[in-house]
């Protein structure tokens, strides 16, 4: 019998439903989608013309998916991020147990945010683990005038992807106690009793 269930809903609206101190951990990796998946930019998407999203060039005959432009996101939209997840960490808060650690897979360029929310909403921010990977995607020249500026990029290819970690703080006087009563409040260690490292080994990923 599988011990996984899936909820397909809207997600604050599925996060009201949980019970009261039910949930020891999140593991979310969000489209941070408040712009380039809305219908106006979707549909430019399709048609392979405009928008947020950015169409790479054909490279040695590999056809490359598209990626959003998260640097032409106005101040505004960025705030829009900062707002949602502030409401989707309120929302979740009542249902996490104290010490309950929560692991958001971020964005370079866009982390802050997500951080300031999370931070506002009362939890505590506890490190940032870094994913190394190697992938396809990124715009490092020009766009349309790749030739022109060969020996050019627009901006330094990461190579990482930052993966907040906060922490619902803990309603005992010591770690030890919270463990004992709520079964959160500290991570697993690694096999053969070794902490988590930061950053995490490289994982050989092409995107």
């Amino acid at each position: 019998m599988s011990k996984i269930t899936l909820l397909k809903g809207g997600c604050l609206k599925e996060i009201e439903m949980l019970e009261a101190d039910s949930v020891h951990a999140v593991c979310a990796d969000p489209p941070y989608g408040l712009l380039e998946f809305s219908a106006k930019e979707v549909a430019k998407l399709r048609s392979g013309r405009g928008g947020v999203w950015r169409l790479p060039p054909k490279w040695d005959g590999c056809e490359r998916r598209p990626l959003p432009r998260f640097t032409v996101l106005t101040s505004e939209q960025k705030k829009g991020i900062e707002i949602f997840f502030r409401s989707w960490a309120e929302a979740l808060s009542p249902k996490m147990r104290p010490g309950g650690h929560i692991l958001i897979a971020g964005n370079p360029a866009l982390q802050m945010y997500v951080q300031n929310a999370m931070v506002g909403a009362g939890y505590e921010n506890r490190a940032t683990i870094v994913r190394l990977y190697h992938g396809f995607r990124g715009g490092d020249r020009p766009k349309n005038a790749e030739r022109e500026f060969a020996d050019v990029c627009v901006m330094p290819r990461g190579s990482y992807e930052p993966w907040m970690l906060f922490r619902k703080p803990i309603s005992e006087k010591t770690v030890a106690g919270n463990l004992r009563k709520w079964k959160t409040g500290a991570l697993r260690m690694l096999k053969g009793g070794r902490p988590l490292r930061m950053p995490l080994p490289v994982l050989r990923r092409l995107r």
